[in-house]
């Protein structure tokens, strides 16, 4: 039984070298132009001509000789797909629509098909269509990776976070160790505000040896955002040393850490650091020293401080109303400090800190008639 087994593929084997042509044979050795020119003399080779030249990246001859060959025979499957992904790949979306529709009309529960459709939807900015086509070739094959990654990138791309957590998770089931599923519902969680999980995924990244800048950072973001001040500040300084030593929003964001830790000193270090570094707007940077200056009780430096915020961004309320107060912590007189409460009163008219304001610049006006009395 064995002998006549292994006898029908000697068989097989010498019929199938039989229907090769001089073409093939060359095509198969690597003769690529050779091949071309002998199928040139051949009849009905367009198709044949076609595979050749894509392989060499010749695209232009490649659709040239597929079209050739529709005019021969318009039905076969095989290059009509060849066509539609060759036309894709050519930034030809257009054509790889009108060459794939007629094929999932013929087959809807082809899954290829859905992905390419897919493809062609996302190059034609028809991101919604797109998602459906993906999600319908994921649900034709379960283990289409390369449908289920486009697919949740798109999710997260129209911020649908949970969305995409939800359909990553079954590709992380069977391959838990998938750089790409991992990021992808790292990214997820990072979005969703689920820092506890991106940080999870992003740690399995760095074992995984897939240590990025997008990756550290978003790390040390986490970290921050758990409470976990110190693992933020190692990881943003390695990210410093690795990456990118003069971000100014990481600088902004180390000193908030160090703020929280109560290293004051540092704190102040590093939003000094984010100032030099930040241009043109630095209102919250000045913001920031001026709250560990306050810290610090040094009123004056944040009154400065403030002071070069409101000058940043004047026509904030928000920083208005801080200058006010840092004024009236900084300045021992009366009529000084309301100087700076009327300034706000007549500057924000539509504040919603102008209840408060009036409140406190009638105290003072109060404090200051009464001390005149005496």
């Amino acid at each position: 039984m064995k002998k006549y087994f292994l006898w029908t593929l000697v068989i097989c084997s010498s019929k199938m070298m039989a229907q090769l042509t001089p073409a093939d044979s060359l095509v198969q050795s690597g003769n690529y132009q050779e091949g071309i020119e002998m199928y040139k003399s051949e009849s009905e080779s367009e198709f044949k001509m076609a595979r050749v030249y894509a392989q060499i990246g010749d695209v232009y001859a490649a659709l040239d000789s597929y079209q050739k060959g529709f005019k021969r025979d318009s039905i076969s499957v095989q290059p009509r797909f060849e066509y539609a992904r060759l036309a894709l790949g050519n930034n030809d979306p257009v054509t790889a629509f009108n060459s794939l529709l007629p094929l999932i009309v013929e087959e809807p529960n082809n899954a290829s098909y859905q992905y390419y459709m897919g493809k062609t939807h996302e190059d034609l900015s028809n991101d919604d269509a797109a998602i459906s086509a993906f999600a319908k070739a994921v649900s034709l094959n379960k283990s289409y990776r390369a449908a289920r990654i486009e697919w949740v990138k798109l999710l997260i791309k129209k911020r649908r976070f949970r969305e995409a957590i939800l359909h990553a998770k079954p590709a992380l089931a069977i391959y838990p160790n998938d750089i790409k599923i991992n990021s992808l519902i790292a990214q997820a969680y990072l979005g969703a505000k689920r820092y506890d999980k991106a940080t999870e995924h992003f740690e399995l990244l760095f074992s995984l040896g897939n240590d990025t800048e997008y990756n550290r950072k978003n790390l040390a973001w986490c970290y921050f955002n758990e409470g976990q001040w110190q693992l933020s500040i190692d990881t943003y300084e390695r990210y410093n040393n690795d990456y990118e030593a003069a971000n100014s929003l990481v600088h902004f964001i180390m000193s908030q850490a160090y703020l929280k830790l109560g290293k004051l000193k540092l704190s102040q270090d590093y939003i000094e650091r984010a100032i030099v570094f930040k241009t043109p707007e630095l209102h919250q940077e000045y913001l920031q020293l001026a709250t560990v200056y306050v810290r610090q009780e040094d009123y004056r430096n944040a009154f400065y401080a403030t002071k070069r915020a409101k000058k940043e961004k004047p026509d904030d309320d928000v920083i208005g109303y801080q200058y006010a107060l840092a004024a009236d912590q900084y300045y021992a007189g009366k009529s000084k400090k309301l100087e700076f409460y009327e300034e706000f009163i007549k500057q924000y008219l539509e504040s919603p800190y102008q209840e408060i304001a009036n409140a406190r610049a009638e105290d003072l006006r109060r404090e200051i008639f009464l001390a005149a009395k005496k």
